[in-house]
């Protein structure tokens, strides 16, 4: 095939799918804002269609819904009054009750969702009930599964103590030679807030330890070696949101411990040394959406005998500096000061949603570094290197 005949095939591929019509609003939404625990349940699934041509859609019977507590998960079977091939006319709108039983093991603020259909959440707050109100004004088939429904629930696991600390990526970059560069970061919370010791002490729950690890990977080399590796655990309390001013819009947090950076080598080429530190934080705006934020991380120097110029080379403030949206563009910068002549070093990142660049298809994020300065790695502290462009893809920022 010519050039010319596939670039007329794909602008009228790409005509085409300007021109799809929309597809059809799912919405599921409850008549109350409150049920009964083993109750009858009630739901309304409103099917529109906004095309210009017939809309058809399979409704099974029964219809799963996933019904979700704090506590507890289960799959209901609700069953629908209208169910099969269904046909929705042209700007017209079909609605569906569906039936069922509120699980008898539940409690507290459920949220729905349809397990087949695309459709919204819906919330409801879930009331305790007599024994003898389940049976009242219901058919025989929804006795049955009244009485049988106390099995439904499943306890929910508690939720996964580990999250992200600093930002997880793979970056690839050429200057001074083929090269890579990747980091993996988290944390794991010691205590859990639900637990009784932390009913008794608040705080106890935002104990935290972390570990990260920072790695430069030489690709130009024939054994594909790695150049150096940063190692950095932490013990420290962090509470992100001690304070909101103007409206909520500006929030303090501090985080603050100990923490030990090494490079596990041996004899000339080992580094390592000990910190207490402090890291107040700002954040203006949106902290999951468009927000400014300010983080510096004031630290110290212990035992760092093997290395003890460090500071002349790397200060005692790391000034972490950022604005943008994790929705969208992301800046942030990392800068440090040593505390001889103009020692010091920069690093500039930017991101951008791999969601959005590939119509949804792709997670994570695109990721551009730049690095300047000295001791990219801990192993050249006190040396000056090339500076490096990188780019490549952030796994969680």
């Amino acid at each position: 095939m010519t050039k010319r005949p596939l670039l007329f095939l794909t602008l009228a591929a790409l005509l085409l799918l300007t021109t799809v019509p929309a597809s059809a609003a799912i919405i599921l939404s409850s008549p109350a804002a409150r049920a009964e625990v083993g109750a009858p349940l009630q739901l309304l699934l409103t099917i529109t269609n906004d095309r210009s041509e017939p809309l058809s859609i399979d409704i099974p019977a029964p219809l799963h819904v996933r019904f979700e507590t704090a506590k507890g998960i289960a799959t209901l079977d609700l069953t629908p009054d209208a169910s099969g091939p269904l046909v929705i006319a042209p700007h017209e709108f079909l609605s569906i009750q569906l039936t069922g039983v509120v699980p008898t093991g539940a409690e507290g603020v459920a949220t729905i969702a349809t397990t087949g259909l695309e459709s919204n959440l819906v919330a409801l707050q879930l009331d305790a009930t007599k024994p003898a109100t389940v049976t009242r004004d219901v058919d025989a088939a929804t006795k049955a599964e009244v009485a049988n429904n106390d099995s439904l629930l499943i306890d929910k696991p508690p939720p996964l103590p580990v999250s992200v600390y600093e930002p997880v990526y793979f970056l690839i970059g050429g200057d001074g030679g083929l090269n890579a560069k990747f980091q993996i970061s988290f944390r794991y919370r010691l205590f859990d807030d639900k637990g009784a010791l932390a009913s008794r002490l608040p705080w106890i729950d935002d104990l935290y330890l972390s570990f990260s690890q920072t790695s430069l990977w030489d690709l130009g080399e024939l054994s594909k070696p790695f150049k150096d590796t940063s190692y950095r655990p932490r013990l420290f309390f962090a509470n992100y949101d001690l304070g909101r001013l103007l409206d909520g819009r500006l929030r303090l947090g501090i985080e603050g411990g100990a923490g030990h950076e090494s490079n596990g080598k041996e004899g000339d080429a080992s580094r390592s040394f000990n910190m207490f530190y402090a890291r107040p934080t700002l954040t203006f705006g949106d902290p999951e959406g468009l927000r400014a934020y300010l983080a510096p991380l004031i630290h110290n120097y212990v035992a760092a005998d093997e290395n003890p110029d460090l500071a002349d080379y790397r200060g005692y403030v790391d000034w972490l500096v950022g604005i943008g949206s994790k929705g969208g563009l992301d800046f942030w910068a990392t800068l440090r000061k040593g505390q001889r002549s103009n020692f010091g070093s920069v690093e500039l990142n930017l991101s951008y949603p791999l969601s959005k660049l590939s119509g949804g298809d792709l997670t994570g994020w695109l990721l551009l570094q730049y690095f300047g300065g000295y001791g990219e790695s801990l192993l050249d502290y006190n040396r000056k290197l090339d500076s490096q462009l990188r780019l490549g893809i952030g796994v969680a920022l």
